[in-house]
């Protein structure tokens, strides 16, 4: 029987936090984030923005959410599909069918109604929802004398049109990496705050906790539960920590793009129900572990962080409802 939390944790986290080649190839992917992305896009960052108004721009901009969503649900499609045995070794709840392939027909009947329930609260949200909300945070910030977001690529092309606003968000040049890696850090650190504290309130309270149970009618998850939330605690424990970086560290638009991207993947690997060795957010220290969030699901308390359990650390004093379910698993 495992003693303590610590050795716990060392175990269970072999497959996502132990030195191997999969974590090398989890390092490649974050480092191609961090360092080639910018590369990449920046020729093309004019073309895309540069004839739209600082709405429109941001307005094009959020629809990264909802494309990295159906991007990886539908690359998700043949591994659930297949269950083939190099995936399946890294399933979190290893000793559970998938609810699609349960033998009981209620079962399984329980599931395509919560996933067409699903693709209506996704669709709303990330359709409907998101800009509403773009726009409100783009008047807000004008509101509180906060510049439109730069979408400058200093490149020498002739974009947009002469007046005043369009102007200011052209005018900042294209962020150096020691300006990605500062606004990434603090932007995680923002967001990871807000998430934690939203979340946690969203438990606490009962009249919120009425919204945010309907993400939890996913016991178990897939990568469809990423985006399972009532609107209302969409806007309060998703939209709104999601907005704070933004109207905080005032970032340059591809660093916001740049965001959105690590955001959305680390939301997505909370909820695709494998713990993959080669994920590019768990590898560092600090990262929370795909089986934590999988974990709340199924217990429904703790591990209240997003990408990070570092404040479960600071203000929780840890994860002991997590490591007592990890102990119990490894018995």
């Amino acid at each position: 029987m495992i003693s303590t939390s610590k050795n716990i944790r060392m175990i269970h986290q072999q497959h996502q936090k132990k030195p191997s080649r999969w974590m090398l190839l989890a390092i490649a992917q974050s480092l191609m984030w961090l360092f080639v992305l910018p590369i990449i896009v920046r020729p093309y960052w004019p073309y895309i923005f540069g004839s739209l108004s600082p709405l429109k721009a941001e307005l094009v901009l959020s629809y990264t959410v909802p494309s990295v969503y159906i991007a990886y649900s539908l690359g998700m499609i043949p591994v659930y599909y297949l269950q083939h045995p190099f995936f399946e070794q890294y399933k979190v709840q290893e000793d559970q069918p998938w609810p699609w392939l349960h033998e009981s027909l209620p079962v399984r009947q329980k599931f395509w109604a919560l996933t067409r329930r699903t693709l209506k609260f996704s669709s709303f949200n990330l359709f409907v929802l998101v800009p509403i909300l773009v726009v409100a945070k783009c008047h807000s910030a004008r509101m509180l004398g906060i510049p439109p977001m730069s979408f400058r690529a200093n490149i020498d092309i002739r974009v947009g049109t002469d007046t005043d606003e369009t102007s200011d968000y052209l005018s900042a040049g294209w962020p150096g990496y020691s300006e990605i890696i500062m606004q990434q850090i603090c932007m995680t650190a923002i967001h990871e705050f807000g998430f934690y504290a939203s979340h946690k309130m969203m438990h606490v309270y009962p009249f919120l906790y009425k919204y945010h149970k309907v993400h939890h009618e996913y016991k178990m998850n897939n990568a469809l539960a990423a985006q399972h939330n009532h609107p209302i605690d969409y806007i309060l424990s998703i939209a709104i920590p999601g907005l704070l970086p933004s109207l905080i560290m005032q970032p340059h638009s591809f660093v916001m793009f740049q965001w959105f991207l690590w955001t959305m993947v680390a939301n997505m690997d909370d909820h695709v129900g494998y713990s993959f060795p080669w994920s590019p957010v768990r590898w560092f220290p600090l990262a929370a572990l795909t089986d934590e969030h999988e974990f709340h699901h199924s217990r429904n308390v703790g591990c209240f962080g997003s990408k990070l359990n570092v404040y479960e650390k600071l203000l929780d004093g840890g994860n002991r409802h997590y490591d007592a379910w990890v102990a119990k698993r490894m018995m």
